[in-house]
């Protein structure tokens, strides 16, 4: 496998701001039979409006149109490349990844994003199951011995004198993304995402959600992730500015990029918002520019959600729910149900069908606990090279199976009721560890139980992680007190353990395995 590394020289890249806020309105949205061509109506309508902006500078979409094409060339340069070649992408969020995402579409290639940072091990296995043609990076982004043994550096500074040609050929079912699992458990899987998936979704969030073309939408979730693809999608589709900047390692930086690029959208998963209550001094300092912030990729315990919404007032704060194989969003709520549907995330978007179907696929009726099921176009082809995988979670008819148990109410609302996966049968009872970390939340730190074997025989108990919230102590013995005066015995979690913070995935979300990890080996007494 070759490896091509970028290097960006955006002198140029963007008129100056008065000519930015004289740039044309956005076009209506494509209706093209692929990304790629999608990206391109846009380019060519919004020529002169920023695509990317940073505290360092802007990249305008004709910028990064000429950048994309430049990442084609290459690829269509290299002997043997044909339609459908994978391309491995491991770059921070920056305009190289937006250049090397839609020139890998342009040259009629599937892209395989990867996180920075990802294990040796995690990426030997992904490299294995898709065997990509090109790893496309930047120096900072991979290690020395990965730099040292590129095969080729290509400088995108946007300014060819060519203008793109040769238009992708990929249709609708193509393939376009491989979006690999995070893989926390087991072997990673490939999820098959067609141009029509990602397409389709980005029509049907663009119908929801209140994008513009003026927009310019703060990005922290990578966009290797499913929820970071979405984002990115649905704005640059939309002709909106994508702004980079602030850290998750230090979250008030978040706050501070949002005010000083005016941001009027903000994006993440459930584990960001608790970062920016905790730590990111949300709410000390007015955004007058901020319209809205969304929260998907998990679920958000309603009390944070309406402490982040009351902190955002007068912007609005918007519920959604999805997952990757999804593409990948299929709920949500709209901020004027957000109270009065305590712990909903709301109704299908357009495009998607929600149901909640028993183990035989029998749509069950509302109050019932069940498998949450959704059908659309956005629903991915299936898993890569594992028609056995797709088998347990597609259905004939085309449903696909979350893996999420759900009710639902009279009036439509759908409610998680927690993983399939994590539900364990302790004395008898199916128990799911979200019934145990919600009575311990309520009143008390983050928590997360996971469940291990007893130290004699085949039964399982709970282990209870704690982290603190808001700075303040933990004290075990209360929360002890308050499990065993609330849980039935057979729900008690056996121990406790006190953690500074819990481990997330590179998608920010609480890392289970690695939590099981800790209590791998040592079974409870």
């Amino acid at each position: 496998m070759d490896t091509l590394l970028l290097e960006l020289d955006t002198a140029g890249a963007a008129p100056s701001g008065a000519a930015m806020r004289a740039a044309a309105g956005a076009p209506a949205l494509s209706r093209a039979s692929n990304l790629a061509s999608a990206f391109c109506d846009v380019a060519a309508a919004r020529e002169h409006h920023p695509a990317v902006a940073t505290k360092a500078g802007d990249v305008s979409y004709g910028w990064l149109w000429r950048a994309a094409d430049g990442v084609r060339r290459y690829l269509c340069g290299r002997p043997g490349h044909a339609a459908g070649a994978r391309v491995a992408l491991q770059l921070a969020n920056s305009p190289e990844y937006l250049a090397a995402f839609y020139g890998t579409l342009l040259a009629d290639g599937v892209v395989v994003p990867l996180p920075v940072g990802l294990e040796r091990r995690r990426r030997q296995e992904i490299h294995a199951l898709c065997r990509p043609d090109v790893l496309i990076s930047r120096r900072q982004d991979i290690n020395s011995e990965e730099q040292e043994s590129a095969t080729a550096t290509l400088r995108l500074d946007g300014a060819g004198g060519e203008e793109p040609s040769a238009p992708p050929r990929r249709q609708g079912n193509d393939l376009a993304m491989l979006l690999f699992t995070s893989g926390s458990t087991g072997t990673p899987k490939g999820v098959m995402l067609s141009h029509r998936n990602l397409l389709a979704n980005a029509d049907s969030i663009l119908h929801d959600l209140p994008i513009r073309a003026e927009d310019r939408a703060l990005v922290i979730v990578p966009f290797c992730h499913a929820l970071g693809n979405s984002v990115l999608q649905t704005h640059v589709l939309a002709g909106a500015t994508l702004l980079l900047g602030g850290a998750l390692t230090f979250p008030a930086t978040i706050v501070e990029t949002l005010r000083e690029l005016a941001a009027t959208s903000f994006s993440a998963v459930p584990e960001v918002y608790g970062m920016l209550l905790k730590y990111g001094r949300l709410g000390e300092a007015p955004l007058p520019a901020l319209r809205y912030m969304a929260v998907a990729g998990g679920e958000l315990r309603h009390d944070l959600a309406a402490d982040v919404a009351d902190r955002i007032a007068p912007a609005a704060f918007h519920v959604m729910y999805g997952q990757s194989e999804a593409a990948a969003r299929l709920a949500s709520l709209p901020p004027a149900e957000f109270r009065a549907r305590r712990g909903s995330i709301g109704k299908p978007i357009p495009g998607v069908a929600l149901a909640v179907m028993d183990e035989a696929g029998r749509e069950l009726p509302p109050g019932e606990v069940g498998m949450l099921c959704a059908r659309g176009d956005n629903v991915m082809l299936g898993y890569w090279q594992d028609p056995a995988a797709t088998a347990e979670v597609m259905s004939a008819a085309g449903w696909l199976r979350t893996g999420d148990l759900a009710h639902r109410d009279d009036a439509g609302y759908f409610y998680l009721d927690g993983r399939a996966s994590l539900l364990v049968k302790v004395q008898g009872h199916r128990v799911h560890p979200a019934e145990i970390e919600g009575m311990v939340e309520a009143g008390f730190p983050h928590a997360h139980a996971v469940a291990v074997p007893m130290a004699r025989g085949d039964e399982t108990r709970f282990v209870l992680f704690l982290a603190p919230r808001d700075d303040h102590p933990i004290d075990v013995a209360k929360i002890r007190a308050a499990c065993q005066q609330e849980l039935p015995s057979y729900k008690l979690p056996l121990r406790f353990e006190v953690l500074e913070r819990l481990p997330l995935t590179s998608a920010q979300k609480v890392d289970r395995a690695a939590l099981g990890l800790r209590v791998a080996g040592t079974p409870v007494a």
